[in-house]
């Protein structure tokens, strides 16, 4: 045969398998194998390039073509499948059927000057095909571009798939930086498994830093994870298009093994024809199934399973019990209703002393006779017995509602929801329905002819009592008995459901024959489609080039400059000199720290604060003033600056936070290191610079890690066989966002035996060692946080850099710990990568920051984009900054303070003393930002503060003043009334310690969560979007049962995650609400003493800071491993593209609601109970420094009116304090 007719016995195989096709109706495979026949006729092998967006395909395939054949941009831009092959240029766009006025699909011919924008608009065009000038083409290739495969477009993801049968070559281009996510390890897993060629190339190597980490170690790494996930791979290039000259750059390799390709390719295109026909006949084999399988489902069900008859008595027992329970529902609700109602009636103490008190008052006035005063007493008597019914009512009312109408309609709220039923208008019925107590209670109950004494006082409460109680219980229960009405009607739908089940029973037994004869027809058709298949063998040997290893270069002096910041291995072959800490460096800067200015003016106004206390120290009735100003100085000379550092792994905090510093401190690696918080401070309490105080875990919270790991992955308890348990689970097996505990786990498992024994201890290490813990996993999975103390410019200011953990890491779990930092740090900043899309555990992390934004006072976020030297342009660069502010907007950051920078440049630049790279990477304008906003910003809320203080105490002065400057005739007045102020001022602070906020923190948390619950509900279809996602459960992911379950335990943690986060932003509603209510109360006593007083100024700094109530992490139980919804889920194709998802989505709604609702009623319990001592703290604190206040405001009044100190003394020492004010 010539090489001319192997075309033709190509593509003969296929052809009786194409007829075959064709007579079962399945017409994408028909034009599968069609395109198979026609790729084969003509002669040209296919060479398709796969990746993340903006790993560099097309830019790759520009470089292989010598032209800008295709658009590149580090956003999202090849949408279409393009094909491009050698030729005179011109492009043909292939437009779908919606895009045509007669929706017809079409052909328009462009130049290639127009292919961008075809190319973006994924939707309208089926696909693209190229011609261009390419000599390394010839006629013997084409090139395919595909999508990105983490695209958010489930198009893109399905027209990478859809074009793959084509080619014959597949080369898988990924980023230096995320060679380790989820998305390219799957992707390139199903790649592998298909068994076509499959080449990975490691691009934009450029990035690469030996300082940082040495590139065998990064080889390894990579070969590691790819055998981890058992991807199968033919050749591993490493690239770089920016240096192409890179010595560890195999570009040149490139076109040298396509041209091999070319040249083999009769081999490469018969094992590509065969693998392509195979993998079609089975897709169509699966969709075959998929058809049959609604009535093979049907045909299950109606025999009961594949167990079959035998189970029809139980079922139908089974059924009877169910209507029994149908038919009594709404009955035993009712009586389970009122065996709640009747103790909390019973319970509830409507009249205490003093509405007993006041009970006796009004039936005094009821007597006849009752009068006030002796002449003209008609209107005054009747004025008082209306103010004393009044009184009483008030008093009733307000016990009422507290003791039991908030709680009946928490009783009446949580009974309509269990079953659904809850609405608006429920609410208004609670609002119109449930009593109130008026005047006419009162007289009903009242005897006109009985004796007022203590006994029929007693009575008469009694009867009050009683007669509330009655009309709550009425309401109540007439309330509940027309929501069970409705639950009622349910349960009528639910029996006709029942009677319907009890019919399918009956008639099982014709279905058994149907079901068998379609299994083996199923059977037959698949056996004969087989044996129509080519042969499909291994590849021989010679059809693939080898892949030469990148080189070894010569020593470079340059690359050992500054410190090893590589991962622990590395660091660990390192001589280590323990005791010798590294030397402090003088960095550059191109801008003074903030921490500097911000220092300079504190300092300032600590200064100003202790020359204020000095000054009026020799005077006793100014001693409170003096301990006031001592402290706000005191806070101010030794306060610190926390910047907190956020983002996803591999987005370059600890790079960013090395820029900042000026020093390469953080071990910095293109794999995930930071694994816990990281706080990096000066040297304190005798910790010596460049050490680190290492906090492990304790046993216990590594055993809860260890125990939350288990169930996300559905691997039950950790029990004693633990480590063997993890050495024997499989990454593929693992849904996406697991994929951090898989590797936590993996971690735990190998680091055991050597750091086990360190938990629950504090390990004290050198700098290499603190390196050592934070970049080796199997270290840093044990610990818990560790406090680096090093000397620098930036922490010698006094700014404590916290680098925490990426969003999508094990650790992002503990949610309180991040809020924590959100809530009170003085400063936070989100990194996010150049070419990076937000996963989802940023986009939670994300709403959260817009939470706190929302509820804070000052916008202390700045949001960086790092990496920005990879632009190409400043169009380019405008574009990602455009794209990021878009999600961020999306995802809840309204106005985002946005910085692109490049930490590489700048820590270059600091180190190197080269102001040209430090102006290049952009940190010169996000350090002035930052500067102002640190040192003018925030440092002016702080002065401020202290400017208060001092005005407080002029006020205080003048007072003074204005008490010596009284006549003698006052002065002797006063002198005589102090004991009586001081008595009736302490009786009103006394009265402000005992207020308190229950009922309305009560109210406002049952309020919140009813609205968290609102919420999570509005964006249930969102979680069930992400977690059931197509990328997950796919026909090759292998047990799509255990995938389908991981989907659910996915829906569940983020659910669980959401729930947590709701709950801290609850706090500080809670907390905002309870500092308004104290500052409101504390306010209005001052007013009040200042009143009663004459004048007395008993002022407060009202600025007290309020812990986070340490919640309970949320756990939501899964339900029986998700086995009994596997019914939604009979095939991908069904679920996604028919009524699947949204039909588990219904399922599940109310069990999640269900789950949400059990787990509230907790944490509403523990935060009403947490604010409610908080207030009680804060009142009685506060009320003990109004009581020293006035005592001392009292003996300054008495000194003053008995010492002769006199007025112009007082309004001197206020004068010179004006003057140390506006120092």
């Amino acid at each position: 045969m010539s090489r001319t007719d192997y075309p033709v016995e190509m593509a003969k195989p296929l052809l009786p398998l194409r007829e075959a096709m064709e007579q079962t109706g399945d017409h994408t495979a028909v034009k599968a194998l069609t395109d198979l026949i026609s790729k084969a006729e003509m002669k040209q092998l296919t060479i398709a390039f796969c990746g993340h967006f903006s790993a560099g395909k097309s830019s790759l395939i520009n470089s292989l073509c010598g032209k800008r054949v295709l658009p590149s941009s580090p956003v999202p831009t090849s949408a279409n499948v393009v094909s491009i092959r050698n030729g005179e240029p011109r492009a043909l766009i292939y437009t779908s059927s919606n895009v045509s006025a007669d929706n017809s699909a079409g052909v328009l011919e462009v130049s290639p000057e127009q292919l961008e924008e075809y190319c973006k608009n994924g939707g309208a065009y089926t696909s693209i095909e190229v011609w261009d000038d390419i000599p390394l083409l010839k006629d013997d290739a084409v090139l395919l571009d595909t999508p990105g495969v983490d695209s958010t477009d489930q198009g893109h993801s399905l027209a990478t798939h859809s074009a793959l049968h084509l080619a014959d070559v597949v080369f898988y281009v990924m980023d230096y930086n995320h060679v380790q996510s989820e998305s390219n390890l799957s992707f390139a897993k199903s790649l592998s498994d298909w068994g076509k060629p499959l080449f990975l190339i490691v691009n934009q190597i450029d990035k690469h830093r030996e300082r940082e980490l040495s590139f065998d170690e990064y080889v390894e790494g990579v070969e590691a994870i790819f055998a981890a996930w058992e991807v199968r791979y033919d050749g591993l290039l490493f690239t770089s298009l920016r240096d192409k000259e890179h010595r560890y750059s195999q570009w040149a390799q490139l076109p040298q093994l396509i041209e091999h390709m070319m040249n083999e390719k009769e081999g490469l295109m018969r094992h590509s024809l065969a693998s392509s026909a195979s993998h079609v006949t089975e897709q169509h084999l699966t969709r075959q199934a998929e058809e049959r399988e609604e009535e093979e489902t049907t045909l299950l069900e109606e025999i009961g399973g594949k167990e079959g008859i035998e189970r029809l008595e139980r079922e139908l027992g089974l059924l009877d019990q169910k209507e029994a329970e149908l038919r009594s529902k709404p009955s035993r609700e009712r009586e389970k209703f009122r065996a709640e109602l009747e103790p909390l009636l019973a319970n509830a103490n409507l009249t205490p002393a003093d509405i007993r008190t006041s009970a006796a008052a009004y039936l005094e006035s009821r007597k006849p006779g009752f009068r006030v005063g002796l002449l003209f007493s008609g209107g005054k008597t009747e004025q008082e017995k209306q103010r004393r019914a009044a009184e009483l009512v008030r008093l009733l009312q307000d016990q009422a509602s507290g003791q039991v109408e908030v709680h009946i309609r928490t009783m009446l709220r949580q009974l309509g929801e269990a079953h659904q039923l809850w609405s608006a208008e429920w609410e208004q019925a609670l609002n119109a329905e449930l009593p109130a107590v008026d005047e006419a209670l009162l007289e009903m109950k009242r005897s006109a002819s009985a004796e007022v004494s203590p006994e029929y006082v007693l009575q008469f409460s009694k009867d009050i009592r009683g007669e509330i109680e009655a009309r709550y219980r009425r309401a109540a229960m007439m309330l509940a008995d027309r929501l069970l009405e409705a639950l009622g009607a349910q349960g009528e739908a639910a029996l006709q459901a029942l009677d319907a089940s009890r019919a399918a029973l009956l008639a099982q037994s014709a279905s058994a024959a149907r079901y068998t004869a379609l299994q083996r027809a199923a059977d037959a058709e698949a056996a004969g489609l087989r044996s129509l298949l080519p042969p499909a063998g291994p590849l021989t040997s010679g059809l693939l080039p080898e892949v030469q290893g990148p080189p070894v270069p010569a020593y470079e002096p340059g690359e050992a400059l500054g410190p090893h910041t590589g991962t622990a291995e590395s660091v660990a072959a390192q001589p280590q000199t323990p005791g010798a800490p590294p030397p402090r460096k003088a960095a550059v800067h191109g801008q003074p720290t903030a921490g500097a200015q911000r220092r300079r003016r504190l300092d300032a106004a600590a200064a100003r604060l202790e020359a204020a206390a000095a000054l009026v120290e020799p005077y006793p009735a100014m001693g409170s003033a003096v301990r006031d100003l001592r402290a706000r100085a005191a806070s101010l000379a030794g306060g610190t600056f926390t910047l907190a550092l956020f983002g996803a792994f591999s987005a370059g905090k600890s790079s960013f936070a090395n820029a900042l510093l000026g020093e390469a401190v953080l071990p910095v690696s293109p794999h995930p290191t930071t694994a816990a918080i990281n706080r990096i401070m000066a040297p304190s309490g005798g910790a010596e610079h460049g050490t680190a105080r290492v906090r492990m875990k304790t046993p216990d919270a590594f055993q809860e890690d260890l125990a939350y790991s288990f169930r996300l992955l559905g691997l039950g308890e950790p029990g004693a066989d633990w480590q063997k348990r993890v050495k024997a689970l499989s990454p593929q097996d693992v849904h996406p966002a697991g994929r951090p505990h898989y590797s936590f786990l993996q971690a735990a498992a190998a680091g055991w035996e050597d750091t086990a024994a360190q938990l629950g201890q504090d390990v004290l290490v050198d700098l290499n060692g603190y390196r050592n813990f934070v970049a080796n996993e199997k270290k840093s999975c044990f610990v818990d946080s560790i406090d680096l103390y090093y000397s620098c410019d930036v922490t010698e200011q006094g700014i404590v850099l916290v680098d925490t953990p990426g969003a999508d890491s094990v650790n992002a779990r503990h949610t309180g710990v991040t809020f924590n930092y959100m809530k009170n740090a003085d400063a936070l900043i989100f990194v996010t990568y150049y070419n990076h899309a937000f996963s989802q555990g940023d986009r939670q992390f994300l709403n959260q920051l817009g939470r706190v934004k929302d509820s804070s006072a000052m916008d202390q976020m700045f949001f960086v984009v790092n990496a920005s030297d990879l632009s190409s342009s400043e169009e380019e660069l405008e574009q990602v900054l455009d794209h990021v502010s878009t999600q961020l907007r999306s995802n809840g950051i309204r106005a985002p303070r946005l910085f692109p920078v490049s930490s590489m440049l700048a820590l270059e630049g600091k180190t190197g003393n080269d102001a040209t790279l430090l102006e290049q990477s952009g940190f010169i304008r996000f350090e002035e930002e930052f500067n102002r906003f640190a040192g003018s910003e925030l440092a002016d809320l702080a002065v401020g503060g202290a400017s208060e203080e001092i005005a407080r105490v002029i006020k205080r002065l003048k007072t003074r003043a204005e008490d010596a400057a009284q006549g003698e005739e006052v002065l002797q007045r006063r002198r005589d009334e102090l004991g009586s102020i001081q008595e009736q001022s302490l009786q009103r602070v006394h009265l402000l310690a005992e207020r308190s906020m229950k009922a309305e923190l009560a109210q406002e948390t049952a309020e919140l969560l009813f609205h968290v619950r609102q919420r999570l509900g509005y964006r249930f279809g969102l979680f069930m979007a992400e977690a059931f996602h197509p990328s997950v459960l796919r026909e090759d992911r292998g047990n799509l049962k255990a995938a389908f379950a991981a989907c659910g335990r996915e829906l569940l943690r983020m659910i669980a995650i959401e729930l947590e986060q709701e709950l801290l932003a609850t706090t500080l509603r809670l907390e905002q609400a309870g500092q308004t209510w104290l500052h409101k109360q504390v306010t209005d006593c001052v007013d009040e003493l200042k009143r009663v007083s004459g004048g007395m100024d008993l002022s407060l700094p009202l600025n007290e800071c309020w812990s986070t109530p340490v919640l309970e992490e949320v756990r939501l139980e899964e339900p029986s491993g998700w086995k009994a919804y596997l019914s939604y889920f009979r095939n991908p194709k069904q679920f996604f593209e028919g009524d699947g998802r949204q039909r588990l989505q219904e399922a599940l709604d109310p069990i999640i609601k269900q789950m949400v609702i059990d787990v509230l009623p907790d944490a509403e319990n523990k935060l009403v109970q947490f604010y409610d001592n908080q207030l009680g703290q804060s009142l009685r604190h506060h009320s003990r420094q109004l009581e020293e206040r006035l005592e001392e405001a009292v003996s300054a009044l008495h000194e003053t009116l008995t010492s002769g100190i006199p007025a112009e003394e007082w309004e001197g020492l206020a004068v010179q304090l004006g003057q140390i004010e506006r120092e």
